[in-house]
């Protein structure tokens, strides 16, 4: 099956995808098929053959659901965006305020135990 895939190039912390053509089975910085576009995040620069997009699109390539929603705000796909990006479950910001309710609670016991040992060694 033919997919439609960002290639990522540039160095390192400047990173810039090529748009390319491939075998879904082949390595993202494999072979190529066809050079479709660019895309440079940094500058928010794309260039892209929207002619050979839709004839590939048409002959049954599947874009990545990244290009998909970029094909969509361009005008070159018809339809709604759809959901890429997944949430991490047990997110940090999720986790902070059951620790802190936990905390509270549980320093108090530690310190009165603190206290009973003081006391028994004093009474020892």
């Amino acid at each position: 099956m033919l997919v439609i895939r960002l290639q990522r190039v540039g160095k390192k912390h400047q990173a810039s995808f090529r748009i390319v053509l491939q075998e879904s089975q082949w390595k993202p910085q494999g072979k190529t098929l066809e050079l479709l576009g660019f895309y440079n995040p940094h500058s928010k620069e794309k260039k892209i053959q929207t002619e050979r997009v839709k004839y590939w699109i048409e002959k049954g390539a599947q874009p990545s659901g990244t290009l998909h929603n970029m094909f969509v705000d361009l005008g070159v796909v018809a339809g709604e965006k759809t959901k890429v990006w997944k949430a991490k479950k047990g997110s940090a910001s999720e986790a902070k305020p059951e620790a802190k309710a936990e905390s509270t609670p549980a320093t108090e016991p530690v310190e009165e135990s603190k206290e009973e040992v003081a006391e028994a060694e004093v009474a020892a």
